[in-house]
């Protein structure tokens, strides 16, 4: 019996790790999309309709950077 418990108690505590943790990544998922849509609107108010605006992203967690071609 005691060694149910400790299994149960520990695949609790695995599984609240693990909602944690994917919680936490999602809500910086969410928090970089906002930032990069925020940035991405304010490259295409900033520059001519005329020119070629370039949008590029370095990795995954960076955020985008705007040119003007």
């Amino acid at each position: 019996m005691n060694k149910k418990k400790l299994n149960m108690i520990i695949a609790i505590l695995g599984s609240v790790t693990i909602l944690t943790i994917g919680g936490l990544v999602f809500n910086q998922m969410y928090k970089n999309h906002q930032a990069n849509k925020l940035i991405i609107e304010k490259c295409f108010d900033n520059f001519d309709i005329e020119g070629e605006v370039v949008i590029k992203k370095d990795g995954f967690w960076s955020p985008v950077a705007c040119e003007k071609k």
